[in-house]
């Protein structure tokens, strides 16, 4: 049992965890960090870094009023969260390098951690995003008409670069070289950004809402049976067997699902695990390539270079300046900071 859960404590307001120094609930062994941005009425951006060495279970209370585009950039461990639908709870997995489309009027729900995570939302308003987009597709329309909603499973290499710029952008103890912050204006065409790919994605004829139950569970067994080596995947044939589907019916499903196809989903995690080691920066270039099945150094930046906009080697030595170009936010738009425990995250 979390500490979290062992004195039946009462849901927390999403309006308390990003604002007025949240956090003072949360013992040793933890680290949190939120940083909010609030770019206009109705309009923010929301970055939530944390670290639980014991599992935790948050009981949340959304009253935001916003719908929330969220995609997770980074995830060492386990994280997802659930809500009470009828008679039964229903768990959703958070995954690294994807996104989800949530809202929920007044819902109460279950954030589970256990690791670290990193993780930036926009949050906005529906009648602020009815101003923007009027082409959203039928079932985030009928989720959004009843005020609740968890639509996951949003990935692209765009979209993965998008949210990481906003990541890093928003970072104030990233300790970069000196140069002129981002700007609100950048911020706000970023998050504009953000939605967009999101709405693109759910736009693709493949719809995730014509798998059936149990061909989702299917192909998440899938791609967590081609994610268990990223030194070397297996074959087509041999992933739909051990699915229990067809080849069409699996690389067709990796489309609709993960919106990308099965190699496409490989080698996106493949270039998020290569990123976040580059980033420690205790190994070497090659040996990062070699561990991730690179016998070429060239071919390896190759594809980081498609799949960031940068080369590994100016990452690893000092290159996240480039990266985002600026120093991260000045005071100013930093709406709150919070640290706990045994420091920032």
């Amino acid at each position: 049992m979390s500490a979290v859960q062992e004195e039946g404590l009462e849901s927390l307001p999403i309006s308390r965890i990003i604002a007025n120094g949240y956090g003072g609930e949360f013992g040793p062994g933890t680290q949190c960090r939120v940083t909010r941005v609030t770019l206009q009425g109705g309009l923010d951006i929301v970055r939530w870094q944390s670290t639980f060495e014991q599992p935790v279970e948050l009981p949340l209370h959304d009253d935001s009023e916003r719908i929330h585009f969220s995609f997770t950039n980074l995830l060492r461990g386990k994280a997802s969260c659930s809500f009470l639908e009828g008679r039964r709870q229903r768990r959703f997995a958070i995954d690294e390098g994807a996104g989800s489309i949530s809202f929920g009027r007044s819902r109460q729900g279950l954030y589970h951690q256990h690791g670290e995570i990193d993780n930036i939302t926009v949050m906005i308003h529906p009648e602020l995003l009815a101003q923007w987009e009027t082409q959203i597709d039928p079932t985030l329309h009928s989720a959004l008409a009843c005020d609740h909603c968890f639509l996951d499973g949003h990935r692209s290499g765009e979209m993965s670069a998008t949210a990481q710029l906003l990541c890093d952008a928003m970072d104030p103890g990233a300790g970069l070289a000196p140069g002129p912050p981002r700007s609100s204006l950048w911020l706000y065409g970023q998050s504009v950004t953000l939605v967009s790919l999101f709405l693109e994605a759910r736009r693709n004829p493949g719809c995730i809402c014509r798998i059936s139950h149990i061909d989702r569970q299917r192909l998440l067994r899938a791609r967590e049976r081609l994610l268990q080596d990223l030194g070397k995947a297996p074959s087509l044939s041999e992933l739909a067997r051990e699915s229990g589907m067809s080849q069409p019916k699996l690389t067709r499903g990796f489309r609709q699902l993960f919106c990308n196809s099965v190699y496409g989903v490989f080698q996106q995690a493949r270039m998020i695990q290569a990123r976040s080691r580059l980033l420690e920066g205790d190994e070497s270039v090659m040996r990062v390539a070699s561990d991730l099945g690179y016998a070429n150094a060239s071919h390896f930046a190759t594809a980081f270079r498609k799949q960031f906009g940068i080369n590994p080697s100016l990452l690893k030595h000092g290159g996240k300046s480039r990266l985002i170009g600026a120093d991260p936010l000045s005071q100013d738009l930093q709406c709150q900071i919070f640290s706990e425990g045994s420091g920032s995250a």
